[in-house]
């Protein structure tokens, strides 16, 4: 037969170690819950740094449209020499030898 005093114990046991484990639990969820919100790895800082990767997503993709742009041109002006002395014309303003340039002042 089991002793009274025995049992008492042994649930008393039992009552403070699951208290510990709920203690346990609690203090553990606290502190993971300051270090989610507030430090270099809090949610902040997440949604920030997600804003940062879309607008630098966006950036890339603007400059990878400009990038084939480019491409473009430059194929076509390795194509067409009349393309290429048009660009050279309206962009960088070169003449021909027997050519030259007047501006009219305003």
């Amino acid at each position: 037969m089991v002793n009274r005093r025995q049992t008492k114990r042994t649930s008393v046991a039992s009552f403070l170690l699951d208290r510990g484990a709920g203690f346990l639990y609690g203090f553990a969820t606290v502190v993971i819950s300051i270090g989610v919100f507030r430090g270099e790895t809090s949610i902040a800082r997440y949604f920030s740094l997600t804003k940062s990767k879309h607008i630098l997503e966006e950036r890339v993709a603007e400059i990878e449209a400009e990038n084939a742009g480019l491409s473009q041109e430059i194929l076509r002006i390795k194509e067409s020499k009349s393309y290429a002395r048009k660009v050279l014309r309206d962009k960088y303003h070169v003449t021909d030898d027997d050519e030259k340039i007047i501006y009219y002042a305003d």
